[in-house]
Formats: structure tokens, C-alpha cells, sequence
């Protein structure tokens, strides 16, 4: 579900793994996730010069810098994820088209941005459009080493076609299709930046007052609470963003969807779809285990429990090194026999 690719360099380390996750045209990245949701790291809030004191910061609490009207948020926890048996194994195929230009950061700034990186957290709305906005916090990147490096990262972003401009302690970076964003460190670990046409400097110092932030949602705060924020990975999306019309076409009106997605040697997945009311929840559940209550379903897991909790209908699976490896070798050779070989674009 993560689609989260890495694209530039220097804070644009962080700029990957958040900004580029929102073009939809590059990469047609359109993630689903719920009304809003954040992780910290337990860093100090600062004032940084040209943008108002964080003063509705609390020290290690995204929540309070993500919009309340996010359509979507997500947390990744890249550093648990690098050390999962699943990253090692398929990380090399992943990374390798952006290897050159890691290679080039690491020589140019003296660190590895993707070892530096711990956290990332994004709430978005607008998915699916040309241009997202929202904002989105970084974890791990050393403040002094990074704005030290940006006169070298102008230069290699310009290399693949964007545009840094630095103006105080915040910088902007417009890439080759016009995505804008914002950024300053909040903390001498924590990147604040905004994604949109209306980022800049003024609107970062409106995310660090705090006021419309997912901190203000009773509502979203009671879902979050049933999320395990330090799993690989954290969603939310909210039912009414436009890109789940699919879902009310076929018959389900989620409120929300949330839920975590950890991987470790293998993958656990705990999603909850919240409906209107009670006997939604419960038709939902009965109309998914009709699905997948069969012994041919079954087998390709470890664990697959479909129940109802209240208005929500919980879903929860987990899958071995060596079913996953099934799966993939299965979905594999689906594509395989599509694509090439004697299928539909092969010769």
C-alpha cells in the first residue's frame, strides 16, 4: 500500500519519501488512506527564523502538525521497516533506480539519507488530482548537516530538473511538472514540509500554530487509538474523499478506512472499515467471509479473521516468509503470462 518513492536528495531525502508519493503523474500514485494520522520521534520543537514559534507543538506529536481536512494519512516507520527480513530481501530491486543518485548525496553531503530517516508522516487531500496538498514531517535528517548540504543539493536537483530556493531556514523545491513544496526543521530532527501550489513560508507557519490540526479530532483521535502506530505502516482515509467513489459504486459506504501494516520476515495486516451503524458492519462481514471462507483462500494464509467490532468490520491477516513468497510467485506468474511469453504483449 506504500507507495512512497524516493526522489531527490538533501532534505529531498525526506522530499522522496513524502512529496513524490503525491504525483500522481510521475509515478500515479494514488494511496489510500484515512482522514488523518501521525507518528514522533520525541524530538524538541523550535522556533525557526521566518517562520511563528511551534507553539502549538508538542515535542515528538505530528498530529498537531497535520491538517484536520486531510483526506488521507499515513505514517511509515522506515526505520523498523530497513530492519525487516522482507526490506533486505526485495530493498536492492526497489532502490536501484535511485541509486546513482544516493550515491551522489552520500558524496556530496557526507551521510546517507536513507539510513538518516526514521519516521515519515503525511496528511493529504486532493489524492488522485494533479496537485495534492497537505503537509508531511520527517524524522531523522540532522538539521545542521542538511541545510548545510543545500547548496550542493541545488545543484543536483537541478541535474533532474527542479528548483531549490532557499530563503532563511525554509527552502522551496519546484520539480520538472510544477509539484511545489515547502520546507523548515521544526526540530533539530523533524522536517516540516507543505505539498501544493499554495505551499511557501507563511503556510508552514500556519501548520506550526497547530489550530486546525488532527489534534482538534475527537473523531479521528478515537480511530487512531485503535491503530498500532509503530507498525511498518499506519493509514487512514477518510470515506468521503473522492478517489473511494469505487468503493460506494459497490455497494460499501466506509466512514473511514484504518489500520496497520507491519513486515518482519513475513506480513501482518490489521485494517478496520468503519461503517454507519452496527448491522453494516455485521452485513459487510458476512458478505467477506462468503469470500473467503473457502480452503483455497484459506491456504494461501497463516491467518485470516473477518469479524464485526461495533460499526467497525475488522480484518486480520498474517502470512509466513514462505506463503508470502508463494503469493509473489504466484502473482508473478499471472504477469508473467500477461505480459510476455506468449501472453496478450508477448511476441
Amino acid at each position: 500500500m506504500v507507495r512512497t518513492r524516493v526522489g531527490l536528495l538533501v532534505a529531498v531525502a525526506a522530499l522522496g519519501l513524502s512529496a513524490a508519493a503525491c504525483k500522481k503523474n510521475e509515478d500515479k500514485k494514488a494511496d489510500n488512506s484515512a482522514g488523518k494520522a501521525t507518528t514522533g520521534s520525541g524530538t524538541t520543537a523550535t522556533t525557526t527564523p521566518g517562520v511563528a514559534p511551534s507553539t502549538g507543538v508538542v515535542a515528538g506529536d505530528d498530529l498537531t502538525l497535520l491538517p484536520a481536512d486531510s483526506e488521507m494519512v499515513m505514517g511509515l516507520n522506515f526505520a523498523q521497516l530497513q530492519q525487516s527480513a522482507l526490506w533486505k530481501q526485495f530493498a536492492p530491486k526497489l532502490m536501484e533506480k535511485m541509486q546513482s543518485g544516493l550515491n551522489d548525496f552520500k558524496t556530496a553531503c557526507g551521510f546517507d539519507p536513507m539510513e538518516a530517516v526514521k519516521t515519515v508522516s503525511m496528511g493529504l487531500k486532493g489524492i488522485g488530482g494533479d496537485k495534492p496538498d497537505g503537509a508531511i514531517v520527517v524524522h531523522g535528517l540532522d538539521k545542521a548537516k542538511s541545510m548545510a548540504c543545500l547548496d550542493k543539493a541545488k545543484v543536483e536537483a537541478a541535474k533532474q530538473g527542479s528548483e531549490i530556493t532557499v530563503d532563511g531556514d525554509v527552502f522551496t523545491v519546484k520539480d520538472k511538472s510544477g509539484q511545489l513544496t515547502a520546507w523548515t526543521f521544526v526540530g533539530s530532527d523533524t522536517l516540516l514540509g507543505a505539498v501544493g501550489p499554495a505551499a511557501s513560508k507563511d503556510t508552514l507557519a500556519a501548520m506550526t500554530k497547530g489550530g486546525q490540526s488532527l489534534k482538534s479530532s475527537q473523531t479521528f483521535l478515537e480511530m487512531y487509538s485503535k491503530v498500532n502506530t509503530k507498525d511498518s505502516l499506519w493509514l487512514f482515509v477518510n470515506g468521503n474523499a473522492p478517489f473511494m467513489a469505487k468503493a460506494a459504486q459497490a455497494g460499501v459506504k466506509p466512514k473511514a478506512v484504518f489500520g496497520s501494516i507491519n513486515v518482519t520476515d513475513g506480513l501482518t495486516v490489521d485494517m478496520r472499515i468503519r461503517l454507519g451503524s452496527g448491522d453494516e458492519a455485521t452485513q459487510l462481514v458476512t458478505m467477506m467471509k462468503g469470500q473467503t471462507s473457502s480452503p483455497q483462500v484459506k491456504q494461501m494464509f497463516d491467518k485470516l479473521d473477518v469479524t464485526a467490532d461495533g460499526s467497525d468490520a475488522k480484518i486480520a491477516v498474517a502470512m509466513s516468509n514462505a506463503k508470502l513468497q508463494q503469493l509473489i510467485g504466484m502473482v508473478g506468474g499471472m504477469m508473467g503470462g500477461l505480459g510476455g511469453g506468449g501472453g496478450m504483449g508477448g511476441p
